[in-house]
């Protein structure tokens, strides 16, 4: 206690020698900062959870004082009397500690309250974000549906119009293959899905890849075929873009031994190692080639990647002769079930046979037992001669039947052969385009096919027909100006550079849903004084087209070449420009 006492006044002494040392400046500085320390506590007693008497959201002037029940105050002290004691007698140490212990008891309050009203606001917050959720999983459900039957409903317009052009006899390969999915179409075809890939030029492949993948996406019960189809598809474009690029090679180029670094004849190998196998077979050949490769000696690893690569096409073959075949045996089974159920409707119905009751055929004993047995016989009496068939061998029979069916089938195969062979022919775009081509140029007219793209557009058609571009072969007619400049600085062994004279525009519209309506032109700005845009617009199922031509005035008379018509599913626009003469 005493070592206690002398640190105690050891610290005052310090003090009090720091208050005699200290300048006027720092006095006044420990003034100000103990008032400054004096006004925090002050202002920490007259708060509460920070809020004060004359600041909080209650209105309460008297927030921070305690609340006195004086009339309960004084029936206590009138019954104790003398040991009743008022809390302004207590000393104010103790007074200090009420006030502090109440404090602390109301922000304990406070804080649990604060506490809850979190776990409160968490509470609704997670209830909203659970509603918002379920609404959202309701809403991608609704969603789902719509996107269901939108590709339903764009899948049954495919195979209308497929089978539309099938009556028509204008198929497109795309038809052709999807013909034995439609389990309601009479007629089969025979030949399998991937050999129909032959025979088909560059760009009639491409639009059949997007017919593939457009089936791909909306087909969903038939995926499996779709995917297969979509893998043959590709490599077979690839190989055709191949054998396009190889035409203006070189002859050495063209004739080179190695395809994919591979020599052709062991390419001849790799395609006799997939012959006669099955896609189980195929899977587990690939396995074995996978694990070759994985394998520390694989070997020739560039002959295995070709192997694996000619091996993903193989099974994709494979797949659709499979899936062929099910259809096929499945149209089999309807045909002989159509046939046998009218084979049964055609037979003629047979009369019950007469049941006899014992009590008849032992009363008839008893009366006619007698005679009968006399007779010796107990034969029924011919009461008419029959009138019906001959009775038929049911072997002679069944064999008769075969024949027949076998001759059904054979009619059905070759109706199937020729859909077939009109299937693959060229489309009617390529035959018009041909036609156009066949009638070749004259001296002065190049080929004018540089299409300008236009912004994407959507149609009110969109949702019913698949846009698509239209064919067209066009011209330019150019020629000499012989002008007074290019006469004097020109002359007909060195001409003057070639202008634009004229166009010829041939857009074909084949397909075209309204026939009543023509298509039309205009011709919009580009930015550029010298050149214009003529914009070719028909109705569905055709996209806008658009080229970039001179702009200079037109000369709209029929003798001079001017023609726009209409006719036979191609627009004729001719024009040339107007020639001005100069005199002197």
């Amino acid at each position: 206690i005493c070592g206690y006492t002398d640190e105690k006044k050891g610290k005052k002494d310090k003090k009090k020698d720091k208050k005699l040392n200290e300048t006027r400046e720092e006095k006044m500085l420990r003034r100000l900062e103990k008032k400054k320390r004096k006004r925090e506590a002050e202002q920490q007693r007259k708060t509460i959870c920070g809020y004060t008497d004359e600041n909080n959201r209650f209105g309460d002037s008297n927030l921070t004082q305690q609340f006195k029940w004086h009339k309960k105050e004084e029936v206590v002290k009138r019954e104790r009397g003398s040991g009743f004691v008022d809390t302004d007698d207590l000393p104010e140490r103790e007074r200090k500690r009420m006030e502090a212990e109440r404090k602390a008891r109301i922000e304990d309050e406070v804080e649990k309250v604060k506490r809850r009203r979190e776990e409160r606001e968490k509470e609704l917050a997670w209830m909203e974000e659970e509603k918002a959720r379920m609404l959202r999983d309701s809403e991608q459900m609704q969603h789902d549906e719509w996107e269901r039957k939108a590709d339903e409903f764009h899948l049954e317009q495919a195979r209308t119009r497929s089978k539309i052009r099938v009556k028509e006899g204008r198929a497109k390969p795309i038809d052709v293959m999807a013909k034995n999915l439609y389990l309601d179409d009479k007629d089969v075809e025979m030949t399998e899905p991937y050999k129909l890939f032959k025979g088909l030029t560059l760009p009639a492949m491409e639009e059949l890849q997007k017919d593939i993948e457009t089936h791909r996406n909306l087909d969903r019960p038939n995926a499996e075929f779709w995917e297969a189809m979509t893998v043959v598809c590709e490599a077979e474009l690839e190989e055709l873009r191949k054998v396009e690029a190889t035409k203006g090679a070189s002859l050495l180029a063209a004739q080179s031994a190695f395809q994919d670094g591979v020599h052709t004849a062991v390419q001849d190998e790799i395609v006799k190692m997939f012959a006669g196998k099955s896609w189980r077979e195929l899977d587990a050949q690939e396995q074995e080639i996978n694990e070759t490769l994985a394998s520390d000696t694989p070997g020739d690893t560039e002959f295995w990647e070709t192997v694996l690569k000619r091996l993903v096409v193989a099974k994709a073959k494979a797949k659709l002769r499979e899936i062929h075949q099910k259809i096929l045996m499945r149209r089999l089974d309807m045909i002989e079930s159509k046939l046998a159920e009218e084979a049964m409707a055609a037979q003629p119905e047979q009369a019950p046979e007469k049941t006899w009751d014992e009590s008849d055929s032992s009363s008839g004993e008893d009366e006619e037992g007698g005679e009968d047995a006399q007779a010796g016989s107990y034969s029924p009496q011919l009461m008419q001669s029959y009138q019906g068939e001959d009775v038929v061998d049911e072997a002679t029979d069944k064999k008769a039947i075969e024949e027949q069916r076998k001759l059904i089938l054979e009619a059905e195969a070759d109706k199937l052969k020729s859909a077939a062979k009109t299937s693959v022919a060229l489309g009617a775009d390529d035959h018009l385009y041909s036609m156009e081509a066949s009638k070749g140029m004259d001296q002065d007219e190049t080929a004018f096919n540089t299409e300008v793209p236009l912004e994407q557009q959507v149609y009110s058609w969109h949702d019913k027909y698949r846009p698509r571009k239209p064919r067209f072969f066009n011209r330019v007619h150019t020629g000499y100006e012989w002008n007074k400049y290019n006469q004097t600085h020109y002359d007909h062994d060195n001409p003057p550079p070639k202008i634009v004279q004229g166009y010829k525009f041939n857009i074909f519209y084949p397909d075209l849903i309204d026939k009543s309506k023509p298509p039309t032109f205009r011709l919009e700005d580009d930015g550029s004084a010298d050149t214009k845009i003529i914009r070719f617009i028909a109705g569905p199922p055709y996209e806008d087209i658009a080229f970039r031509v001179v702009n200079k005035e037109w000369e709209f008379s029929h003798k001079k070449g001017f023609k726009c018509t209409f006719d036979r599913g191609i627009l004729h626009l001719y024009f040339n420009f107007v020639r001005h003469r100069y005199r002197r």
